[in-house]
């Protein structure tokens, strides 16, 4: 519906960057009810399908390509850990579908990519976040902070711009250095 509504007033969709997500933190992984599990696997994992589905069938309706821009996290590859697991398993999803979906879509011009940030300074990091556990984050980060929300516009603005026309089911690392790989 939403793609459609855009498709109505704009004409057509050439790009969707998808930033959605949620996390509900936990103590411990016996912590995690199975609301929570499947509440962060239906915004995060299951939301971005459905509406990267829509957009990519609107693209080659269209006949222009287009990009569409996921966002991932640094928990996909860490795993996370105790309660944040869920979360973690949902943007795995995201990543591993970036690349089905980049496969499916290629063919049409439409390019299909990941941001995967590190820690961003958002009202979902800091919410029930002890100040020391931030301390250690920023001194786990090579480059020595925690990042902006801001920070994460370049990537994306480049990742839907022509200069990454020939990228495509890529995971860019925006991380502060905070997973190298």
């Amino acid at each position: 519906a939403l793609v459609q509504r855009a498709v109505d007033e704009l004409g057509s969709v050439y790009v969707l960057a998808n930033l959605a997500g949620v996390l509900k933190r936990r103590g411990s992984l016996d912590e995690v009810t199975e609301e929570d599990w499947d509440f962060q696997h239906d915004v995060n994992l299951k939301a971005a399908f459905f509406i990267s589905r829509a957009a990519g069938n609107a693209m080659i309706a269209a006949g222009d390509g287009g990009r569409i821009i996921l966002f991932s996290s640094q928990g996909w590859w860490t795993g996370g850990f105790g309660g944040s697991v869920a979360y973690a398993s949902s943007k795995g999803g995201v990543t591993t579908m970036c690349r089905g979906l980049a496969r499916t879509f290629g063919p049409h011009r439409i390019t299909v990519n990941c941001v995967s940030p590190g820690q961003v300074h958002t009202p979902m990091l800091m919410t029930g976040l002890a100040p020391e556990v931030y301390e250690a984050m920023k001194k786990q980060t090579p480059l020595g902070y925690v990042a902006e929300p801001d920070e994460l516009a370049g990537p994306v603005v480049f990742l839907a711009s022509d200069h990454a026309r020939y990228i495509t089911g890529a995971t860019l690392n925006v991380s502060g250095g905070f997973l190298m790989y």
